[in-house]
C-alpha cells in the first residue's frame, strides 16, 4: 500500500534509510497521484547524482523514511501470492466433493493452475535475484575485510594515528555487519520461498467425509 503525500512530504530533506538502517542518501522530490498516493521518491546518493525508488517499496519506521530492498520486496509479494493461489487450489478441491457442478470446478481449477504456473517462473526469476544479492553481498564483504587488513597495517606499522584507525575501523566494522545482517535475512527469505514453491506443487489431498454411522437401537427386553 502506498503511503500518501502528507506524510512523506514531511521528511524532505532528510536521510532515506533502508531495512536495516544503512543511509541511502536524501530525500530530494516525492511524486504523486491526484488521490495524494506516493508513486515514488527521489534520493540524493553522496554527490553522485539522484535514484528513483517506487512507492510501493516505502514504509516509516521510528519516523524515518525506510525502502525495502527490491529483492526482498519482490519474495515477499511472491510468497505471499502462491500462498494465497494454494488456499484458493485447496479450497477448490474441497468444492469439488460437493453438489458444485464439475465444469465449474474444473474451470477454476485450469484457471488457478494457469496463475500457479506463471507464479512459479516469477519466483524462479526472484530466487535468482536473491542469489545475486548474496554473491554481491560477498564481494562487497571480501573488500571489507582487505581493507581492514590494510589499516590494520598501516597502524601496526605506526603509520597511522590511533585516532584515525579508530575511525576507518568502526566504519569499516559496521558496514561488514550490515552486510552480514542482510545475507542472513536474504537466506532465510530465500528457504521461506523455496519452502512456499514446495507446497504449491505438491498434490492436495482432500479427505472425504466418512457417512455418520447410525448406533444401533437398543431393545428393552421387559421381563418375563
Amino acid at each position: 500500500m502506498s503511503l500518501k503525500i502528507e506524510s512523506v512530504a514531511k521528511v524532505v530533506g532528510s536521510d532515506v534509510e533502508d531495512h536495516y538502517g544503512r543511509v541511502l542518501g536524501v530525500l530530494v522530490g516525492v511524486n504523486s497521484d491526484v488521490d495524494g498516493n506516493v508513486k515514488a521518491i527521489q534520493i540524493k546518493i553522496a554527490d553522485r547524482g539522484i535514484e528513483e525508488v517506487p512507492g510501493e517499496r516505502l514504509s516509516f519506521r521510528d519516523g524515518k523514511l525506510v525502502v525495502t530492498p527490491e529483492w526482498r520486496f519482490e519474495a515477499n509479494k511472491t510468497i505471499e501470492a502462491l500462498d494465497r493461489a494454494y488456499r484458493r487450489r485447496k479450497a477448490t478441491e474441497s468444492l469439488a466433493q460437493g453438489d458444485i457442478p464439475a465444469e465449474i470446478v474444473e474451470e477454476l481449477r485450469r484457471s488457478l493452475s494457469e496463475e500457479i504456473k506463471n507464479l512459479k517462473a516469477r519466483a524462479e526469476n526472484v530466487k535468482n535475484m536473491i542469489k545475486d544479492r548474496i554473491s554481491a553481498i560477498d564481494d562487497e564483504s571480501l573488500h571489507i575485510s582487505r581493507a581492514i587488513v590494510s589499516v590494520q597495517t598501516l597502524y601496526f606499522s605506526g603509520e597511522l594515528f590511533e585516532k584515525n584507525f579508530t575511525q576507518s575501523i568502526n566504519h569499516l566494522r559496521k558496514l561488514r555487519e550490515k552486510l552480514i545482517e542482510e545475507k542472513n535475512d536474504a537466506k532465510r527469505v530465500l528457504e521461506r520461498l523455496e519452502k512456499t514453491i514446495e507446497a504449491v506443487s505438491a498434490p492436495i489431498e482432500v479427505k472425504k467425509e466418512q457417512p455418520k454411522q447410525e448406533e444401533p437401537m437398543m431393545v428393552k427386553v421387559e421381563e418375563a
